[in-house]
């Protein structure tokens, strides 16, 4: 899902035209302080609280707001924060090994103590940002509708804690990509609180809608969280790419990578701003992503996103009766996730192949769902309308050959029931005819069985490797064999090996007389009849 408008692509122009660098705030000083101001801007009408302003807006706060790519570097970023905060904490319990040869811990054993959770209906980048981390991360099962209650994770944490670990990060949803479900902040921040663990809010999706003052109840408990992220490029129509990042204490982020030089290098100036923006990130370079923002909301206002979103969560109602009115169908918003996973996916797959619309499969509870995601600026009901016909055609063809394939397989559900019926009758009651042709077969197996031998002048048989190399046995007897063969035509019983036996290409005859013998061991090796073979029968226990 991503969303676009006029104003975001030609700021997005102009900054690229520009070639800013805000390396530092000297290098371009409008990049660092028109990106504070903008996410001071976003914080506020969004309703987050205060303790994420910058001090360009509010000297006596300690937080910040960058703007990163995506939310997955945003949610990397702040698991780093979280764990050089845990080991600074954990350091001063423990001392190194310089220190103290015997009691120290390495930062390697340090880190092997920490662990992190998340709701299992996370994004994979919590998961990709735990692998870069180099800490284990523990995935916490959520309710049936993808919400992972208080009792949950503090089982969790004193499991943990028993087994001598140290719970320090824990990644909460508001709005999972999947589903858009959302975890009681309520719940999990008291007991985060308790336990001195870091609490970051994944709102990438649903974040946009904490402007809409009916939608508030969505960040009940933000008091408890330490860092949060949300896209503007999925429902506050900016284009890729732009991920508001806050953080509570900028001092803990800026400690992770830029450490204890960044406090030499502030400037003199009104509202003195916080240090270089490149602290709170990997790269050194940054683009002046704030504009396409600034001209979005400068373009559209507040009131003109909250407008947006509204439409498309009225659109999004009027899908609902279509789906309520086919039986074949569930709605996932009602976290109501019913049918088969095979037929949800050929559906999926059936109207991406038509290109009239796009539709992307998610996961919930092992269901395989699609997502239906509005993101056009000007969609309509009407649009709604001509996806739902596109929808409900497929469906129907889908389903109809489900169906014909159920009936091809209920006939062969009889016929393989009325041939068990007969099977387990014949055990039962033998015929007499039967009897004697399964005894004559015996005897046929047992007398080809007692031919290779015979026949197989090869000494040391079992040293034949699988390759067709030989073992360790005689080094001659394969020749001598092949010798006899051509002295004892008759002794060959099939008559195309004896256009082998003509050629002049000694490995051609060599092939012939391998498969002669491996055609004869498999016979007798997959006979219903031999103990030894892995071929089994019904039979088989009346001799």
């Amino acid at each position: 899902m991503a969303g676009n408008s006029w104003p975001s692509i030609l700021g997005d122009i102009f900054s690229n035209g520009m070639a800013a660098n805000g390396q530092t705030w000297y290098s371009c000083p409008v990049s660092t302080e028109l990106e504070c101001i903008v996410m001071d801007w976003c914080c506020k009408f969004l309703g987050l609280p205060q303790f994420f302003l910058s001090t360009y807006s509010e000297p006596r706060s300690h937080g910040q707001g960058i703007l990163q790519c995506s939310a997955s570097e945003a949610i990397f970023y702040s698991m780093v924060w979280a764990r050089e905060d845990a080991v600074r904490q954990l350091r001063a319990r423990f001392p190194t090994k310089k220190e103290d040869p015997v009691n120290g811990k390495s930062r390697a054993e340090l880190l092997n103590m920490l662990v992190a959770y998340c709701n299992n209906e996370c994004h994979c980048c919590v998961e990709r940002a735990a692998m870069m981390g180099c800490v284990r991360i523990r995935k916490l099962k959520a309710d049936k509708k993808g919400v992972v209650r208080s009792t949950t994770l503090m089982n969790a944490i004193e499991e943990d804690m028993e087994k001598g670990l140290i719970p320090f990060f824990h990644c909460a949803i508001i709005g999972s990509t999947g589903v858009t479900s959302y975890d009681d902040l309520m719940e999990v921040g008291p007991v985060c609180e308790k336990y001195s663990i870091w609490l970051h809010v994944d709102a990438a999706y649903s974040g946009s809608a904490f402007c809409c003052p009916e939608l508030a109840y969505l960040k009940q408990g933000y008091e408890y969280v330490w860092s949060t992220n949300i896209n503007t490029n999925k429902w506050m129509m900016c284009n890729f790419e732009a991920s508001l990042h806050w953080v509570r204490y900028r001092t803990k982020a800026l400690a992770a990578f830029a450490g204890p030089k960044w406090e030499k290098t502030t400037y003199k100036y009104p509202n003195n701003v916080p240090p270089d923006l490149k602290h709170y990130g990997v790269a050194s370079s940054r683009r002046l992503r704030a504009f396409k923002l600034y001209c979005v909301i400068r373009n559209y206002g507040v009131e003109g996103i909250r407008r947006y979103i509204r439409n498309h969560i009225s659109l999004a109602g009027c899908l609902k009766p279509y789906v309520e009115r086919d039986q074949d169908l569930s709605f996932v918003v009602d976290r109501s996730v019913l049918g088969y996973n095979s037929l949800t996916q050929k559906l999926n797959d059936a109207i991406n192949a038509s290109h009239k619309i796009h539709m992307v499969p998610s996961h919930f509870h092992d269901k395989v769902v699609i997502r239906f995601a509005l993101c056009a600026e000007y969609a309509n009901e009407r649009d709604v309308d001509d996806a739902w016909n596109a929808i409900d055609h497929h469906a129907t063809e889908i389903l109809h050959m489900a169906q014909e394939e159920l009936k091809n397989d209920r006939a062969m559900r009889d016929t393989f029931m009325q041939q068990r019926k007969h099977d387990i009758h014949f055990d039962y009651f033998p015929h007499p005819d039967h009897t004697e042709k399964l005894a004559e077969a015996k005897q046929v197996a047992k007398d080809l069985e007692k031919s290779i031998h015979e026949d197989a002048l090869i000494k040391d048989a079992d040293n034949t490797a699988v390759d067709g190399s030989w073992g360790h046995g005689d080094p001659d007897a394969f020749s001598n064999y092949d010798k006899k063969l051509r002295d004892n035509p008759e002794m060959v019983r099939f008559n195309w090996e004896e256009d082998y036996l003509r050629t002049e290409d000694p490995e051609v005859f060599k092939v012939a007389s391998m498969l002669h013998l491996a055609m004869l061991q498999r016979t007798v090796a997959n006979s219903p009849f031999n103990k030894k073979g892995k071929g089994k029968s019904r039979y088989s226990n009346d001799f």
